[in-house]
């Protein structure tokens, strides 16, 4: 054992306990109304998530607990749902996103998307340095302007 030096206490460690998120559960009548709204099977369902036939029956009859995640992720996929505020008002159908003025996007557009940023970025770079240009050019032609001209005149006088 290590000594301690004269006039320091001892202190006991204590392990620090880390707080937990909120167990959400989850309402197995809620589930199985998602499923049947979505118009899917329990087999689509299980296929989605990647789960046995069983585990959905046992879930969809409340015998086991179903996981936060599990029932996210059907929200998800069958287009009730985004994650996050950036994609608040925009949903999946099918294979379509879907925006929230009503604009559909599909895998095919979305992509090319990266492109057409790109191209109105540099359409944009391209648009501020010809402004810059011509604010040159128009400052240029203003400095001529107030520089006086010099005009030629002869000594000899008539």
């Amino acid at each position: 054992m290590v000594g301690v030096p004269s006039g320091q206490a001892v202190v006991p460690l204590t392990r620090k306990r880390y707080k937990r998120k909120p167990f959400k559960p989850i309402d197995y009548d809620r589930f199985k109304d998602t499923r049947i709204l979505a118009g899917l099977s329990k087999r689509q369902v299980a296929s989605m998530l990647f789960v046995s036939l069983r585990t959905i029956d046992l879930w969809e009859t409340g015998k086991v607990r179903i996981p936060y995640a599990a029932f996210r992720l059907l929200r998800i996929l069958t287009g009730y749902e985004l994650p996050g505020r950036a994609w608040q008002g925009f949903y999946l159908h099918g294979d379509t996103l879907w925006s929230p003025e009503g604009k559909p996007f599909k895998a095919a557009d979305l992509g090319y998307l990266s492109v057409t940023f790109a191209m109105a970025r540099m359409w944009r770079e391209d648009y501020a340095r010809r402004a810059q240009a011509r604010q040159a050019t128009a400052e240029d032609a203003e400095h001529r302007e107030a520089v006086p001209a010099l005009r030629l005149v002869s000594g000899v006088e008539s």
